[in-house]
């Protein structure tokens, strides 16, 4: 087991240590022409270590995803470089739980259709985000160019997962009850207004009887408009 550390230096010498020792001896019995192209020992050792310094740049530097690895590097018919190593230790997203590329995208495509405008569930927040930001796309683009632009999302949000670095998920509004909603409430407890014994209704009547006080003020009697 790799031991953590927090200098690049170290990381890279213990990666390239553990590489040595396991992935070496893979690479030799697997593939002959890397004995061919590397035939001596400080050839070899200037290999690995560029295997080693990709896989540092790529964040690689748990000895369960090196061997993970190399148990996929073993499957490749050619001899992966180092750049396509490192992404062999990389987990797929179906490693990790979550949706392959083909379903979030066909996520994605039935939230804008088959369930617009209708309550839904997103499988995980990765699918959610991407929704977010290019869903809308769905119908403006040709096929070819949404499912590349997918792609993009896909990998930027899975590498953002894999770093803990997602952000959190929109809080949702508090409901309002509609107007009538409030109003039907309002007369099922209290009764119609100015009927009830309630705050609201004495101060409905009380105005009610100010604002006849006042027009009576206004309004003359046939007697006074004789005058």
């Amino acid at each position: 087991m790799l031991k953590p550390s927090t200098s690049v230096t170290t990381r890279l010498e213990t990666v390239y240590q553990f590489c040595m020792t396991n992935l070496k001896p893979v690479l030799m019995e697997y593939w002959p022409e890397f004995v061919n192209k590397y035939p001596e020992l400080d050839m070899q050792q200037w290999a690995i270590r560029e295997y080693a310094k990709q896989m540092v740049d790529e964040g690689i530097s748990n000895s369960k995803q090196i061997q993970s690895g190399i148990t996929k590097a073993c499957k490749e018919k050619f001899r992966p470089r180092p750049t396509e190593f490192a992404k062999l230790c990389k987990p797929t997203a179906e490693e990790l739980g979550l949706p392959s590329l083909r379903e979030a995208m066909d996520e994605v495509i039935a939230r804008k259709g088959k369930y617009k405008n209708q309550e839904f569930t997103f499988s995980h927040r990765i699918v959610e985000l991407i929704c977010e930001r290019i869903g809308y796309r769905v119908y403006r683009m040709r096929d070819y160019e949404f499912a590349e632009l997918f792609k993009g999302e896909y990998d930027y949000w899975i590498s953002r997962y894999m770093s803990g670095d997602l952000p959190a998920a929109h809080k949702a509004l508090e409901y309002t009850p509609p107007t009538k909603a409030k109003i039907d409430s309002y007369v099922a407890n209290h009764g119609l207004p100015m009927l009830g014994n309630d705050t609201l209704s004495q101060k409905i009547r009380e105005l009610g009887i100010a604002v006849k006080h006042k027009r009576q003020e206004y309004i003359s009697t046939p007697e006074q408009k004789a005058v």
